[in-house]
């Protein structure tokens, strides 16, 4: 998952974030699972363990030094380079960090339920749930219980346009899907290209298709549908699920609707394909893309220079206004023992105390109560009160959450059989099905 864990690395503006599969091996574990209670004095120096780099890593230990500066403890920081690796053998050799970070929850929960994870205590999740984004407490619950809870986001359920091209249509900006649907049509209609959309990603293309599809899901199925289908419990050939490539199809397989045509997708860069939105005449007026593509190496450099002033950003429309999930990555913070200073370390990267330097260094807070005038950026601030923080229920990447022969394989390998031509519908959501593993 190399390609995805990029997408959701830090960048300019602020994205943060492996399939995961069972641990092997034994190996000790220092953690202590049979009660979620701190234990001890409280350990010198605590370790943490986490995967992000840039403006992140620094503000985060920031963020960190100064909690523990004030509770008479140090904070030793590892970054890993490839986390899954890492950790697992660290834990397979009994000698774990004290808090780790988790990119997505499903490696996680494989280890919570091995009892190398210390559950929170339930007034914690009380406490937090009160301004979390609603979701969030849940995608880091494995059997019943909060192992995991988050401390910076990213937001990709994004459309994005240019300010002026836009305003010239004299369109209003799509409300719902339906209304979607019909400025893509009105556009097309005027002699104009509604859409640019862009999966070429090397070895790894065909991994943003995962997201126009993962965030339609949320939408057209429901989050307890998305929650099944990730798991294995809905079938990609099922109603609910067939129903979200069907809207894609009406997108991006309609004549003159794509920049360059349906099967120009996969020859599009996943990284550039939005800079059309920018040339004059607009190459294109919409393109769906994660927080990470208004930083370097996404839009233009002369754009990303007046970014507030010509790049307009919304969320991604909702079936019915007023009903919108939100599509996130980021990082769940997790305990592997219950020393009095780990628990008071992992219980505050997770609290909406948290953040503060972080958020100024232009990445999302997972808590409402958040100040979004510390966002660097009008556009920052946009997606957070607008996209994240007025979301009706968040939930992380679903391929990400799927086994690795599914969510890095055949869901990103079938869908661009089926752009290129090569494969109808029917054919590809039956070949991902026959993908997943029967255990």
């Amino acid at each position: 998952m190399g390609a995805k864990r990029y997408v959701m690395a830090a960048v300019a503006i602020g994205a943060v974030a492996s399939t995961t599969g069972c641990l092997g091996g034994g190996g000790s574990s220092t953690s202590n699972t049979a009660t979620t209670a701190a234990s001890g004095s409280g350990k010198s120096t605590i370790e943490v363990m986490y995967g992000f780099g840039n403006e992140q890593e620094t503000a985060f230990q920031k963020d960190l030094n100064a909690f523990a500066d004030k509770n008479g403890f140090k904070i030793k920081f590892t970054k890993a380079g490839s986390w899954d690796t890492e950790i697992k053998t660290r834990v397979a050799g009994g000698n774990t960090p004290d808090v780790g970070l988790f990119p997505q929850p499903g490696l996680m929960c494989d280890l919570a339920k091995q009892g190398k994870l210390v559950a929170f205590d339930d007034a914690t999740v009380a406490t937090d749930k009160e301004t979390l984004v609603p979701g969030f407490a849940e995608s880091g619950t494995c059997d019943g219980k909060v192992y995991g809870l988050p401390s910076a986001v990213s937001v990709k359920s994004l459309l994005w346009y240019d300010q002026a091209a836009w305003k010239a249509t004299g369109m209003t900006f799509p409300a719902t899907m339906d209304e979607l649907l019909k400025v893509t049509n009105d556009l097309a209609a005027a002699g104009k290209t509604p859409w640019c959309i862009a999966a070429e990603s090397g070895q790894a293309t065909g991994w943003p298709i995962t997201d126009w599809i993962e965030d339609l899901v949320l939408r057209v199925a429901g989050p307890e549908n998305y929650d099944k289908w990730v798991k294995g419990e809905l079938k990609f050939n099922s109603p609910e699920i067939k129903a979200a490539f069907d809207y894609f199809h009406e997108i991006a397989f309609t004549d003159k609707n794509v920049l360059g045509g349906t099967k120009a997708i996969v020859s599009t860069n996943f990284q550039t394909g939005g800079n059309a939105l920018f040339k004059s005449p607009p190459g294109c007026y919409l393109f769906k893309q994660a927080t990470f593509i208004a930083g370097k190496g996404g839009f233009p450099d002369d754009v990303l220079a007046k970014l507030d002033t010509t790049v307009g950003v919304a969320a991604f429309p909702p079936k019915e206004a007023g009903n919108n999930p939100v599509l996130v990555g980021g990082d769940l913070a997790a305990a592997f023992n219950n020393d009095k200073n780990t628990l008071a370390l992992r219980d505050f990267i997770a609290s909406k105390e948290n953040g503060t330097e972080v958020g100024k260094a232009g990445y999302f807070s997972p808590h409402k109560s958040f100040d979004v005038t510390l966002y660097p950026s009008k556009t920052l601030q946009t997606i957070a009160k607008d996209v994240l923080y007025a979301s009706s229920a968040a939930r992380f990447d679903g391929s990400d959450l799927m086994p690795a022969k599914v969510g890095a394989g055949t869901f990103w390998t079938e869908p661009v059989k089926w752009i290129s031509g090569q494969e109808d519908e029917t054919a590809m959501l039956d070949n991902i099905d026959k993908s997943w593993p029967t255990s």
